[in-house]
């Protein structure tokens, strides 16, 4: 079956997941200005689970020997999804007022822009599409800042 897996559900599968992950944030930055943890942790579960598939995304395009692109932007977003688990809910840190907040963004909009990217060099409008729900991913933690402190 994986032998006779067409490229193209892959790249819709990382599409769609780039998509969610977007509209998952930005109900979860709604959510900080209502103080509503509980839906905040719950869709933050949701959201890093979004790795699993990543992953299998990532082994699949590794093994059908796809461009670098296919596999190493996914990685990114793998990578940060990764991190938010260790950060967020195995260590239960709240690195978000130390020093490695800043490396946590690099890590963060790195993936979102590989997003992007991979959305893009799919089809041009999967492209903008996840560009447009970038933005207002932007603008969700533009408003959750400027009235909770931070995104």
């Amino acid at each position: 079956m994986i032998e006779r897996l067409d490229y193209r559900i892959i790249d819709i599968g990382i599409f769609l997941i780039a998509n969610l992950i977007h509209l998952i944030m930005i109900v979860i930055f709604l959510c900080r200005t209502r103080k509503m943890e509980r839906i905040e942790y719950f869709l933050g579960l949701i959201l890093v689970s979004l790795g699993l598939p990543v992953l299998f995304a990532v082994i699949l395009n590794i093994s059908k020997k796809r461009d670098w692109w296919s596999f190493i932007l996914p990685l990114i977003l793998l990578l940060f999804l990764i991190l938010e688990f260790v950060l967020d809910y195995i260590l239960k840190s709240n690195f978000r007022n130390t020093t490695l907040l800043w490396p946590y963004l690099l890590i963060y909009y790195s993936a979102l822009m590989g997003m992007i990217g991979y959305s893009f060099l799919v089809k041009k409008t999967y492209g903008f599409i996840t560009l447009f729900t970038y933005f207002l991913h932007l603008i969700a933690t533009w408003y959750s800042y400027s009235k909770v402190g931070h995104g």
